[in-house]
């Protein structure tokens, strides 16, 4: 956009939206901070940074905590910084010590290079991106909570301002729960959950839905790797690691990771391997020597509410398992009854509490430590994007009845019996899924997919001229450009392919398109000769029994036994692309094939002008 960008704009409408929504008084508190670099690398000053400090619970464990406020330094000046030299790192590495800031966040816009990243993560800082939005995108925009307007500047400026805010605050809110995790992570295993029954009752019921998962897999000798994601201080590492040959575990949280590998030594359990990574956001360290791999993946206590983008999540954990292999997820449900009877006592069995209208969850450590963290709750969409990738054994939410109860009340021992058998026996009827968290049991097809085979032996049979382009697993055209930059010059020359079902026959149609078209559902309908509400995109179990893994839809090589009606747009024949670009059954490839042998290969399609 022209219009230049004022840091302090950013800094000032971001303090404004958290003292509107209230943060400022319940989680946390800004405070002024202000410093001078002899080298002039980074002044800062309320114009460009914020200080976000969080209660600890140094009163109650004075010995475990050195101070009783952790402190996050927020540094939006930065937003155009690259290289980071040397320099700068010790820079920002004195405010830590010098300035007792537990936790440095960078805003940026630009690409940073990933070894750069870990090395400032390495010392405890880290960055998260956010973009400069286009003036298309601020027109776009449908709603904006609490809008801060810029004094003296137009509405589309004020408008770029909030919007960059509003998506700093729901990046920062994530953060929240890592500091949640870091303070949290030295008492974890002996208060957290302990106090609060229901919260506890939940812990343990988890733990004894996995064991039995745990020993099916093993029974059956699925049991070489499993994946713990979001593994806190490895509550349920340890258990995977006493089943399976090799366990890897992780979490954003170097606190929780340290503490994990400390009880490791102590349990002596060394098939487990504890790592620091941000899952949502971040590559795990040799991610590809998962993929097809592993037997089980587990995301526990609540760690599927605390990703936003529920669908990467789940290809992910695909792309990792072997056919067969399964994943157990847990989620705050949005069916709880909590949300829907409100108890008139405050004295709650829960340590938690889900705030729907902000999508947010309120925790409490202590009564005075408390956290206000994203939460994506589980509802029928989210079962239906596990239901699309995966074949679902069980969904359980658990309790109910306890949710609602005062603690006091559970710490009778007659009354705590009665509703955990109470509750665990709603919890195995579906119209009592009204639990608190959702548990959800699921596992990939155990059928492989033969599109890439089929795709291999048909272009050895026209003894073709082609290329195998490996890359990181992709699911859309957008990461196909990513993966591969060089396609981005050669857009025409990048095909997709579409997958139509139709909904009363068991018959499908394939469409060869140039990447950048787009389909017009309408013109097919016309085509085939039915009504446009007959037809739909092929779900991903329907290109998976296909014969293509999802991301990884070939123009040929379908499953011969399915009904199949191609076509190819009339565009792709015309293009002047002696190179054409395609999917090959498998989505960590790209097949480069001279283009006179595709229309060889192709020659009995259709050809339509779409």
């Amino acid at each position: 956009m022209a219009t230049k960008l004022s840091v302090p704009h950013i800094v000032t409408t971001i303090a404004a939206k958290f003292e509107a929504e209230g943060l400022t008084q319940k989680f946390f508190k800004l405070r002024p901070f202000s410093t001078i670099d002899g080298s002039g690398l980074l002044d800062l000053s309320d114009q460009n940074c914020l200080v976000l400090e969080f209660v600890t619970p140094y009163e109650d464990f004075p010995n475990v905590y050195r101070a009783p406020a952790y402190r996050m330094l927020v540094i939006f000046s930065l937003y155009k910084e690259q290289q980071f030299a040397p320099t700068l790192q010790n820079t920002l590495s004195r405010l830590s010590y010098r300035d007792n800031i537990d936790r440095i966040i960078l805003w940026s816009t630009v690409e940073i290079d990933h070894d750069i990243l870990q090395l400032l993560k390495d010392r405890k800082v880290d960055v998260i991106f956010v973009e400069i939005p286009s003036k298309d995108e601020i027109l776009k925009t449908r709603s904006i909570n609490h809008f801060i307007p810029i004094e003296g500047s137009d509405l589309t400026y004020s408008m770029m301002v909030n919007v960059i805010a509003e998506r700093l605050i729901k990046r920062l809110r994530k953060l929240f729960h890592l500091v949640l995790s870091e303070i949290a992570a030295p008492i974890y295993e002996q208060s957290y959950g302990r106090s609060k029954i229901a919260t506890h009752e939940f812990m343990e019921y988890e733990s004894e839905k996995l064991n039995r998962l745990v020993k099916k897999l093993k029974h059956q000798s699925q049991n070489g790797i499993a994946i713990d994601v979001g593994c806190g201080t490895g509550r349920h590492s340890f258990t995977l690691a006493r089943h399976f040959e090799n366990v890897y575990a992780y979490d954003f949280s170097p606190n929780m990771i340290e503490e994990a590998n400390r009880l490791r030594q102590i349990q002596q359990l060394f098939n487990v391997i504890f790592l620091v990574n941000d899952f949502e956001y971040e590559k795990l360290m040799d991610e590809r020597q998962f993929y097809g791999q592993c037997d089980l993946v587990v995301a526990s206590f609540g760690m599927g509410s605390f990703v936003e983008d529920t669908n990467s999540m789940l290809r992910r954990f695909y792309d990792w398992l072997k056919p067969g292999g399964y994943i157990f997820l847990s989620f705050y449900n949005a069916n709880s009854i909590t949300l829907n009877v409100t108890p008139n006592w405050r004295d709650s069995a829960l340590s938690a509490q889900i705030d729907r209208d902000s999508s947010s969850l309120e925790v409490t450590l202590t009564p005075k430590t408390r956290f206000n963290v994203f939460c994506k709750l589980f509802d029928e969409g989210v079962e239906g994007e596990i239901n699309r990738i995966f074949t679902i054994d069980a969904v359980t939410t658990y309790p109910m009845i306890m949710a609602l109860l005062p603690n006091n009340l559970l710490e009778n021992e007659f009354a705590h019996a009665s509703f955990v058998s109470a509750d665990k026996t709603l919890a195995e009827h579906r119209e009592g899924r009204n639990g608190y968290y959702t548990i959800v049991i699921a596992h990939k097809d155990a059928q492989s997919t033969t599109g890439h085979q089929n795709v291999m032996r048909i272009l050895q049979e026209f003894s073709a001229e082609y290329e195998v382009l490996e890359h990181e697993p992709v699911l859309s055209m957008p990461d196909v450009r990513q993966a591969v930059p060089s396609l981005s010059e050669v857009p025409k020359c990048l095909l997709k392919t579409i997958l139509i079902a139709h909904r009363d026959q068991e018959a499908y149609v394939a469409i060869v398109l140039p990447s950048e078209k787009r389909l017009d559902m309408q013109q097919v309908a016309d085509l085939l000769q039915v009504n446009r509400y007959h037809i739909h995109f092929a779900r991903e179990k329907e290109i998976l029994q296909i014969g293509f893994p999802l991301g990884g839809i070939a123009p040929f090589g379908f499953e011969p036994t399915i009904p199949m009606q191609c076509f190819i747009d009339t565009a792709i024949v015309s293009h002047r692309c002696k190179w054409l670009y395609m999917g090959i059954g498998d989505n960590r490839k790209t097949l480069k094939i001279r283009k006179q042998d595709f229309l060889r290969i192709t020659a009995e399609y259709r050809r339509i002008d779409f």
